[in-house]
């Protein structure tokens, strides 16, 4: 005669001997009644140091609110001041100023978002409703806060020599320029930020969003796949000029090639340009106010320039990148204003 089968029982994962009846949805496993409490208890220490972390961006943020001297970007100024002396206390205080609103800005918005932060941790703990996944979470935006605010992204000091002192302005942080435009073999990934050629060599087109017209900007990437030898350009198109894949040739093409070719209004010339392999970074400064653009290796700490003629390349202008060999793909990392 047969039996009904047992009922399978669910053991403890730590134990794996009592049944078990408690399911953490954070990790999706099974304790039994005593493993269930030594879990929570777990979390709970994890949730105080993450109110640990919380607690020492707090102080920070206080400090720096209560003397904004302190500011990392303050402290560069100052130290530059100091070096040039007398024929930069103008040039340094007009700086300074700006520094200041920008840092008030900076933090406030910093408290905002570690005031959200605080709410959450709050309504964990009182409601103990939180789990791994929402551990995992307030460590990841604790971590951005922290960075932000000991390595701030939103503005930086740049240095612009000249024959007496180094003149310094602020360079802020606009992400806003992505790849949006395509002509031929090419897919645009991660919102815009990545192109990756396909997989074959032919040449393509791709511009960016942005319109340039007056003032600096600059532009990073980095080289993420490109084999030896491969083959890729950097400049700028006017908006006005038609895609087309041999866009290097346009007439209002300005820019270089790692291969040893400038192209100014889309003739090219043969002179030592960058080099250029996988996992470079590539900074691409577009001055409309003085009509030309440099290309720098920062690996290689090698510039070029290259003047551009209006009448040949009518504002506005629009990045331009030129790919030729497969499964080549180039990020945007940030743009500067």
């Amino acid at each position: 005669m047969e039996t009904p089968a047992e009922t399978t029982k669910v053991l403890c994962v730590i134990c794996t001997k009592a049944k078990g009846i408690f399911k953490c949805e954070g990790c999706s496993q099974v304790f039994c009644p005593k493993h269930s409490t030594d879990h929570r208890n777990e979390l709970s220490k994890q949730l105080d140091e993450i109110a640990l972390t919380h607690d020492l961006i707090q102080q920070t943020l206080n400090q720096q609110t209560k003397d904004p001297q302190q500011h990392p970007l303050l402290k560069k100024i100052n130290q530059w001041e100091s070096k040039s002396m007398n024929k930069i206390r103008q040039m340094a205080e007009e700086i300074r100023n700006e520094v200041l609103k920008s840092s008030v800005q900076h933090t406030t918005g910093l408290k905002q978002k570690l005031q959200l932060v605080s709410s959450e941790l709050r309504q964990g703990r009182e409601e103990n409703d939180f789990s791994e996944i929402d551990l995992h979470q307030w460590i990841q935006k604790l971590e951005e806060l922290k960075n932000e605010l000991h390595n701030p992204t939103t503005i930086n000091i740049q240095e612009d020599s000249t024959t007496l002192i180094s003149k310094i302005r602020i360079a802020r942080q606009n992400t806003s320029d992505i790849f949006e435009r395509v002509c031929g073999t090419v897919d645009i990934r991660d919102n815009g930020y990545l192109v990756v050629k396909h997989n074959s060599n032919d040449h393509t087109e791709m511009r960016g969003k942005n319109e340039y017209s007056n003032g600096i900007h600059t532009l990073q990437f980095r080289i993420e796949q490109l084999i030896q030898n491969g083959w890729v350009f950097f400049g700028i198109i006017s908006k006005l000029e038609p895609m087309r894949t041999l866009s290097y040739y346009s007439p209002s093409t300005h820019g270089w090639s790692n291969r040893g070719q400038v192209y100014t209004a889309g003739v090219h010339s043969f002179i030592k340009t960058i080099d250029v392999m996988k996992n470079d970074t590539i900074v691409l400064l577009i001055n409309c106010d003085q009509r030309k653009i440099e290309m720098k290796n920062e690996r290689l700490n090698r510039t070029q320039e290259l003047s551009i003629d209006v009448d040949k390349c009518s504002f506005p202008w629009q990045l331009h990148l030129n790919l030729h060999a497969a499964n080549t793909a180039v990020r945007i990392l940030s743009t500067t204003d």
